[in-house]
Protein backbone atom coordinates (compact mmCIF):
# COMPACT_ATOMS: atom_id res chain seq x y z
CA UNK A 1 0.00 0.00 0.00
CA UNK A 2 2.60 2.75 0.95
CA UNK A 3 4.09 1.92 -2.31
CA UNK A 4 0.59 3.00 -3.80
CA UNK A 5 0.97 6.04 -2.12
CA UNK A 6 4.52 7.09 -3.84
CA UNK A 7 3.18 6.14 -7.02
CA UNK A 8 0.48 8.54 -7.02
CA UNK A 9 2.53 11.04 -4.81
CA UNK A 10 4.90 11.38 -7.93
CA UNK A 11 2.67 11.18 -10.44
CA UNK A 12 0.86 14.26 -8.39
CA UNK A 13 3.96 16.21 -8.61
CA UNK A 14 4.70 15.58 -12.08
CA UNK A 15 1.12 17.50 -12.39
CA UNK A 16 2.53 20.37 -10.63
CA UNK A 17 5.60 20.76 -13.87
CA UNK A 18 2.61 20.35 -15.92
CA UNK A 19 1.16 23.18 -14.15
CA UNK A 20 4.21 25.43 -14.62
CA UNK A 21 4.54 24.99 -18.55
CA UNK A 22 0.87 26.09 -19.03
CA UNK A 23 1.14 28.66 -17.13
CA UNK A 24 4.50 29.75 -18.29
CA UNK A 25 2.81 30.01 -21.61
CA UNK A 26 -0.10 31.91 -20.75
CA UNK A 27 2.46 34.42 -19.27
CA UNK A 28 4.15 34.88 -22.70
CA UNK A 29 1.39 35.11 -24.75
CA UNK A 30 2.03 38.42 -26.00
CA UNK A 31 5.97 37.87 -26.27
CA UNK A 32 7.44 38.08 -30.02
CA UNK A 33 9.29 35.02 -30.91
CA UNK A 34 7.88 32.48 -28.14
CA UNK A 35 6.85 28.82 -28.66
CA UNK A 36 4.49 27.06 -26.60
CA UNK A 37 6.30 24.24 -24.09
CA UNK A 38 4.21 21.03 -23.92
CA UNK A 39 4.78 19.02 -21.24
CA UNK A 40 5.72 15.20 -22.23
CA UNK A 41 6.38 11.90 -21.02
CA UNK A 42 9.60 10.86 -23.55
CA UNK A 43 10.77 7.36 -24.30
CA UNK A 44 14.42 7.09 -24.97
CA UNK A 45 14.51 7.41 -28.94
CA UNK A 46 12.14 10.82 -28.35
CA UNK A 47 14.27 13.89 -29.02
CA UNK A 48 16.09 15.38 -25.89
CA UNK A 49 13.94 18.38 -25.00
CA UNK A 50 14.56 21.95 -24.26
CA UNK A 51 16.78 22.12 -21.81
CA UNK A 52 20.58 21.55 -21.34
CA UNK A 53 21.23 18.13 -19.04
CA UNK A 54 17.90 16.82 -19.69
CA UNK A 55 17.48 13.09 -20.33
CA UNK A 56 15.57 12.00 -23.45
CA UNK A 57 13.58 9.60 -20.95
CA UNK A 58 10.70 10.25 -18.62
CA UNK A 59 8.74 13.56 -17.83
CA UNK A 60 10.26 16.59 -20.04
CA UNK A 61 8.99 20.02 -21.97
CA UNK A 62 9.13 19.94 -25.37
CA UNK A 63 8.61 22.88 -27.58
CA UNK A 64 6.17 23.78 -30.30
CA UNK A 65 7.91 25.56 -33.18
CA UNK A 66 4.91 26.00 -35.12
CA UNK A 67 4.32 29.35 -36.59
CA UNK A 68 3.06 32.53 -34.44
CA UNK A 69 0.70 34.95 -35.51
CA UNK A 70 2.64 38.05 -37.67
CA UNK A 71 1.31 41.20 -36.67
CA UNK A 72 2.29 44.59 -37.96
CA UNK A 73 4.60 47.54 -36.07
CA UNK A 74 6.00 49.78 -38.69
CA UNK A 75 9.13 49.83 -37.35
CA UNK A 76 11.85 49.18 -39.83
CA UNK A 77 13.82 47.35 -37.29
CA UNK A 78 11.22 44.77 -36.49
CA UNK A 79 11.53 41.91 -38.35
CA UNK A 80 9.79 38.59 -38.65
CA UNK A 81 10.49 35.45 -40.31
CA UNK A 82 7.70 34.22 -42.20
CA UNK A 83 9.05 30.28 -42.21
CA UNK A 84 11.16 27.77 -40.28
CA UNK A 85 14.10 30.13 -39.97
CA UNK A 86 15.57 31.81 -36.95
CA UNK A 87 18.09 34.43 -36.75
CA UNK A 88 21.50 34.23 -35.90
CA UNK A 89 22.96 35.96 -33.50
CA UNK A 90 26.33 36.57 -31.35
CA UNK A 91 26.13 36.08 -27.60
CA UNK A 92 28.82 36.40 -24.91
CA UNK A 93 28.82 32.88 -24.85
CA UNK A 94 28.82 32.17 -28.58
CA UNK A 95 26.23 31.59 -31.04
CA UNK A 96 22.56 31.80 -30.34
CA UNK A 97 19.21 31.83 -32.23
CA UNK A 98 16.50 33.24 -32.04
CA UNK A 99 12.32 33.79 -33.64
CA UNK A 100 12.36 37.54 -31.33
CA UNK A 101 12.54 39.84 -34.14
CA UNK A 102 12.36 43.33 -31.76
CA UNK A 103 16.13 44.85 -33.30
CA UNK A 104 17.51 48.41 -32.72
CA UNK A 105 20.60 49.77 -32.95
CA UNK A 106 23.59 50.42 -30.44
CA UNK A 107 25.97 53.63 -30.01
CA UNK A 108 28.21 51.93 -32.95
CA UNK A 109 25.49 51.45 -35.51
CA UNK A 110 25.67 47.53 -35.06
CA UNK A 111 22.07 45.92 -35.09
CA UNK A 112 21.34 44.38 -31.75
CA UNK A 113 18.63 42.38 -29.59
CA UNK A 114 17.00 44.06 -26.66
CA UNK A 115 19.53 42.01 -24.69
CA UNK A 116 22.38 43.76 -26.72
CA UNK A 117 23.78 40.91 -28.20
CA UNK A 118 24.55 41.29 -31.79
CA UNK A 119 22.79 40.29 -34.80
CA UNK A 120 24.67 38.17 -37.24
CA UNK A 121 24.39 38.87 -41.18
CA UNK A 122 26.72 36.82 -43.55
CA UNK A 123 29.83 38.90 -42.99
CA UNK A 124 29.55 38.94 -39.46
CA UNK A 125 28.04 41.96 -37.07
CA UNK A 126 26.25 44.15 -38.94
CA UNK A 127 27.05 47.56 -38.69
CA UNK A 128 24.67 50.44 -39.92
CA UNK A 129 25.99 54.32 -40.82
CA UNK A 130 22.92 55.99 -41.57
CA UNK A 131 19.33 55.69 -41.33
CA UNK A 132 17.38 55.03 -44.77
CA UNK A 133 17.77 51.27 -43.76
CA UNK A 134 16.00 48.83 -46.30
CA UNK A 135 14.98 45.29 -45.39
CA UNK A 136 14.19 42.81 -48.30
CA UNK A 137 11.95 39.91 -48.26
CA UNK A 138 15.03 38.08 -48.81
CA UNK A 139 17.07 39.34 -45.52
CA UNK A 140 19.27 41.76 -47.84
CA UNK A 141 20.61 44.84 -45.65
CA UNK A 142 20.30 48.45 -47.98
CA UNK A 143 21.37 51.35 -46.40
CA UNK A 144 20.59 54.64 -49.02
CA UNK A 145 20.00 52.20 -51.69
CA UNK A 146 23.16 50.01 -51.14
CA UNK A 147 22.96 46.61 -50.17
CA UNK A 148 25.44 46.35 -47.23
CA UNK A 149 24.76 42.75 -46.00
CA UNK A 150 21.88 40.11 -45.92
CA UNK A 151 20.93 38.41 -42.55
CA UNK A 152 22.03 35.47 -41.31
CA UNK A 153 18.75 32.75 -41.34
CA UNK A 154 19.21 29.09 -40.35
CA UNK A 155 16.97 26.35 -39.97
CA UNK A 156 17.57 22.87 -38.63
CA UNK A 157 16.67 19.42 -39.35
CA UNK A 158 15.91 18.79 -36.07
CA UNK A 159 14.95 21.40 -34.14
CA UNK A 160 13.82 19.23 -31.20
CA UNK A 161 17.57 18.58 -30.34
CA UNK A 162 18.10 22.96 -29.77
CA UNK A 163 18.93 24.14 -25.71
CA UNK A 164 16.23 26.55 -24.81
CA UNK A 165 18.28 29.81 -23.54
CA UNK A 166 16.90 32.79 -21.41
CA UNK A 167 15.14 35.91 -23.28
CA UNK A 168 14.08 34.03 -26.38
CA UNK A 169 17.33 32.47 -27.39
CA UNK A 170 18.49 28.74 -28.30
CA UNK A 171 21.40 26.97 -28.85
CA UNK A 172 22.89 24.27 -30.85
CA UNK A 173 24.80 21.68 -28.69
CA UNK A 174 27.74 20.68 -30.50
CA UNK A 175 25.85 21.07 -34.08
CA UNK A 176 23.36 18.22 -33.25
CA UNK A 177 20.70 19.81 -34.90
CA UNK A 178 21.61 20.04 -37.93
CA UNK A 179 21.79 24.03 -38.38
CA UNK A 180 21.57 24.73 -42.67
CA UNK A 181 21.23 28.19 -44.37
CA UNK A 182 17.72 28.52 -44.86
CA UNK A 183 16.27 29.61 -48.01
CA UNK A 184 12.87 29.49 -48.02
CA UNK A 185 11.59 31.47 -45.16
CA UNK A 186 10.65 35.59 -46.10
CA UNK A 187 11.77 38.40 -43.91
CA UNK A 188 9.26 40.65 -43.23
CA UNK A 189 10.49 44.21 -41.91
CA UNK A 190 8.31 46.27 -39.77
CA UNK A 191 6.51 43.03 -38.51
CA UNK A 192 7.24 41.12 -35.50
CA UNK A 193 6.06 37.37 -35.26
CA UNK A 194 4.22 36.76 -31.63
CA UNK A 195 3.81 33.74 -29.67
CA UNK A 196 1.68 30.46 -30.85
CA UNK A 197 0.42 30.65 -27.51
CA UNK A 198 -3.45 29.30 -28.24
CA UNK A 199 -4.88 30.69 -24.53
CA UNK A 200 -7.94 28.80 -24.71
CA UNK A 201 -6.16 25.55 -24.73
CA UNK A 202 -3.55 26.38 -22.21
CA UNK A 203 -6.58 27.10 -19.47
CA UNK A 204 -8.66 23.74 -20.85
CA UNK A 205 -5.39 21.98 -19.92
CA UNK A 206 -4.97 23.96 -16.41
CA UNK A 207 -9.03 22.36 -16.12
CA UNK A 208 -7.42 19.25 -16.64
CA UNK A 209 -4.46 19.50 -14.63
CA UNK A 210 -7.01 20.62 -11.50
CA UNK A 211 -8.76 17.53 -11.92
CA UNK A 212 -5.99 15.28 -12.33
CA UNK A 213 -4.55 16.20 -9.41
CA UNK A 214 -7.98 15.74 -7.45
CA UNK A 215 -8.52 12.40 -8.80
CA UNK A 216 -4.42 11.24 -7.21
CA UNK A 217 -5.31 12.92 -4.14
CA UNK A 218 -8.68 11.15 -3.79
CA UNK A 219 -6.73 7.79 -4.59
CA UNK A 220 -3.99 8.81 -2.18
CA UNK A 221 -6.90 9.25 0.68
CA UNK A 222 -8.34 5.67 -0.53
CA UNK A 223 -5.09 3.94 -0.21
CA UNK A 224 -4.29 5.66 3.34
CA UNK A 225 -7.77 4.86 4.60
CA UNK A 226 -7.17 1.00 3.38
CA UNK A 227 -3.73 1.27 5.25
CA UNK A 228 -5.43 1.86 8.55
CA UNK A 229 -8.15 -0.65 8.53
CA UNK A 230 -5.59 -3.03 7.64
CA UNK A 231 -3.65 -2.11 10.92
CA UNK A 232 -6.51 -2.15 13.23
CA UNK A 233 -7.45 -5.48 11.82
CA UNK A 234 -3.73 -6.50 12.17
CA UNK A 235 -3.76 -5.23 15.84
CA UNK A 236 -7.16 -7.35 16.94
CA UNK A 237 -5.45 -10.78 15.87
Amino acid sequence: MINGIEIMASAAISQISRLDCATNNIANVNTPGFKAERFRFLKESAGLGTEAGRSAQGPATTIDYSQGSIQKTDNVLDLAINGKGFFAVQTKDGAAYTKDGRFTLNKDGAIVTRAGDYVLGRQGKIIIAENDIQISQGGVISVDGNEIDSLKIVSFREPSILVKLNKGLYRDPDNLAGAKKEEESQIQSGYLEFSNVQPIREMVEMINIQRTFESYQKVIKTISEQNKMATNRIGNL
